[in-house]
């Protein structure tokens, strides 16, 4: 057990470095960038200034970006999961290796004909136009994960709200929903992490500052001969924040997902 708890402690460690060094390097002044492992001489704030010029708008872009999609992609993958799970049939195996299949499709090979669908249905450079993209190409995810929590749901709960006269949609609202809120909220913040992480769309799909997201500004502090490391590290740091946000409004429900508690 011991030998178990270094180990947690030798991993956590090595996680944690790279989040030390880029708030060390976020308050350095350019002059002492390149020394990594030492302390800054004093509390250099403009990187942040830098920062905000620089990724504000597209922090603002990704926040109207990625909390709809989640929401979305999360609420339509849980009304495919529902019946997924309730029904037992040769079509619902089909269903499910179509849905395994279309997650593993790279965005590469679809790249090209959704972005000239996307600008025939007129929905280039907007925000909608990626809530689609990323709710079309969460769905299939959300679903394998939401299904698996609901075959959990225990099936007495569905002959009883039948008995009391819930109806179908009546008894996936008012019992499944609330019964599997651990699990929908540890799919909520995976998918939220994906798309606010995501940069390939954003980059092909958009190109004003109104609809471009945070991960396609921070190239903005990079160059092929040169980088902004003190301002990129702390456009970083401002990154992470909304992550951080959301696990901790959600980290009792997402704890409780992972290990399969339901309360």
């Amino acid at each position: 057990m011991g030998m178990t708890y270094l180990l947690l402690v030798c991993g956590s460690v090595l996680l944690i470095i790279p989040l030390v060094i880029a708030i060390n390097t976020a308050f350095k002044p350019p002059m002492e960038i390149w020394y990594v492992t030492k302390l800054p001489s004093r509390l250099y704030l403009d990187n942040f200034k830098i920062a905000i010029d620089y990724t504000g708008r597209g922090l603002i872009n990704s926040l109207l970006i990625t909390g709809p999609s989640a929401l979305f992609s999360v609420f339509v993958g849980s009304l495919a999961a529902y019946p997924l799970s309730m029904l037992n049939s040769k079509g619902n195996t089909a269903i499910y290796f179509m849905l395994m299949a279309g997650m593993y499709i790279p965005y590469a090979a679809v790249l090209i004909p959704l972005f000239l669908l996307i600008k025939k249905i007129g929905l280039y450079d907007t925000i909608p136009g990626l809530w689609l993209v990323h709710v079309a190409y969460g769905i299939p995810y959300t679903t394998l994960i939401l299904r698996s929590f609901f075959t959990t749901v225990p099936k007495e709960l569905s002959e009883a709200a039948l008995i009391d006269g819930c109806g179908v949609f009546g008894y996936y609202w008012r019992v499944m929903m609330p019964v599997a809120r651990t699990g929908i909220a540890t799919t909520f913040i995976l998918q939220f992490r994906g798309i606010w992480n995501e940069f390939l769309f954003g980059l092909t799909l958009t190109r004003s500052p109104h609809s471009i997201p945070v991960t396609v500004n921070l190239q903005n502090l990079t160059s092929l001969s040169n980088a902004l490391w003190g301002p990129l590290m702390a456009a970083v740091l401002f990154c992470i924040l909304p992550m951080v946000v959301v696990f901790l409004v959600f980290k009792r429900q997402f704890v409780a997902g992972l290990t399969g508690v339901y309360k």
